[in-house]
C-alpha cells in the first residue's frame, strides 16, 4: 500500500510539534515546584538569620558585663522571652536568668534589661537542697521534693512571708515547674546567700527549692523583676524541653517587634558587697 506523502509529512510535523510543546510544558511546570521550594528555603534562611543576627548583637552587648553567661543558655532564655512577649504574657523588657549548671559559689543570676541590653544585676542565687548540696544535679516539679524546678516563669505579686518580703512565681512549663505556686516556690532573701558565706564554706546555702538571693539585694531584685517579667531557670538536664523554645515563633515575634539590633552598652557598673551589680 502506498502512503500519500501529502498526508504523512504534515502528520509527522504535527506529531513532532506536539512532542516539543509537551516536553516544554513539562519542563516549565516541573521547574515551578523546585523554584517554589528554593524560595521557601530562602525565606526560611532569611528569617533564621534575623533571629541569629539579633541574638548575636544582643549577646555581644551584654557579655562584656556577663562573661560567665553561656551563649546557649542566654539564647534559650531569649527565645522563650520573645515567645512569651508575643503571647502577650509579658510586656516587661526585663529578662532574668539563673544558670544552676554553674557552681553555687559563683554569681549565676543575671537580670537583664533588653530595652537597652543592660546587665542590671549579676549575683548569687541558691538552689534547692534536694537538687544537691554542692551542685544542682536533679530537678523536680513534685511537692515536698525540695528540688529546684527548671524552665520559664512569670513573676507574680509580692507578699510578706516567713522570709519577709518575697515574690511569687508562676511556672509555665507543664511537667517541669507548673507546681511552683502550689509548692510555695518564690524568690526570697536568705542569710545563707551572699559573698560573706564563702568566707566559711565553698558554696552557698541551699533552700527548699526556691531561688533565694542575698538579703541585702532582695528588695532591689524584687522591685526590678516583679509583675510579670520573665525568669528562666536553667540546669544540666537531658529531659527538660519547652514549647517556648520554638525558634520559628520567636523569629516571627522578633520581625513584628520594635526591638532592633542597635543597642547601647552600660557606661559603668559597680559591684556591691553581696556580689551583685548595681
Amino acid at each position: 500500500m502506498k502512503l500519500n506523502k501529502s498526508l504523512v509529512i504534515p502528520s509527522i510535523a504535527f506529531f513532532l510539534l506536539a512532542v516539543t510543546l509537551c516536553m516544554g510544558w513539562r519542563s516549565t511546570n516541573s521547574a515551578r515546584p523546585i523554584a517554589h521550594h528554593a524560595k521557601k528555603m530562602e525565606e526560611k534562611e532569611t528569617k533564621r538569620s534575623i533571629l541569629v543576627t539579633n541574638f548575636e548583637s544582643t549577646y555581644q552587648q551584654i557579655k562584656a558585663f556577663a562573661p560567665t553567661l553561656d551563649s546557649n543558655v542566654f539564647k534559650q532564655a531569649y527565645i522563650g522571652y520573645l515567645n512569651l512577649r508575643d503571647q502577650g504574657k509579658t510586656h516587661s523588657s526585663i529578662l532574668s536568668i539563673a544558670d544552676l549548671s554553674i557552681h553555687s559559689s559563683q554569681p549565676r543570676l543575671w537580670i537583664i534589661d533588653l530595652a537597652d541590653d543592660r546587665v542590671l544585676v549579676n549575683t548569687f542565687v541558691a538552689h534547692g537542697r534536694g537538687s544537691g548540696l554542692t551542685e544542682a544535679k536533679s530537678f523536680s516539679n513534685r511537692p515536698n521534693s525540695n528540688q529546684s524546678s527548671l524552665g520559664f516563669y512569670l513573676t507574680g505579686e509580692t507578699y510578706q512571708g516567713k522570709h519577709g518580703r518575697s515574690l511569687r512565681l508562676d511556672g509555665l512549663d507543664e511537667g517541669f515547674n507548673t507546681n511552683a505556686r502550689a509548692r510555695g516556690i518564690v524568690l526570697h532573701g536568705a542569710w545563707y546567700v551572699g559573698s560573706k558565706i564563702l568566707k566559711g564554706q565553698d558554696r552557698m546555702g541551699v533552700s527548699q527549692g526556691c531561688p533565694a538571693v542575698a538579703e541585702a539585694l532582695k528588695d532591689k531584685i524584687i522591685n526590678l523583676i516583679k509583675d510579670k517579667s520573665v525568669l528562666y531557670i536553667h540546669g544540666s538536664s537531658k529531659t527538660y524541653h519547652s514549647a517556648l523554645l520554638n525558634e520559628q515563633l520567636a523569629t516571627e515575634s522578633l520581625m513584628a517587634s520594635s526591638i532592633t539590633p542597635e543597642k547601647t552598652l552600660l557606661d559603668s557598673m559597680e559591684l556591691n558587697e553581696s556580689g551583685g551589680l548595681l
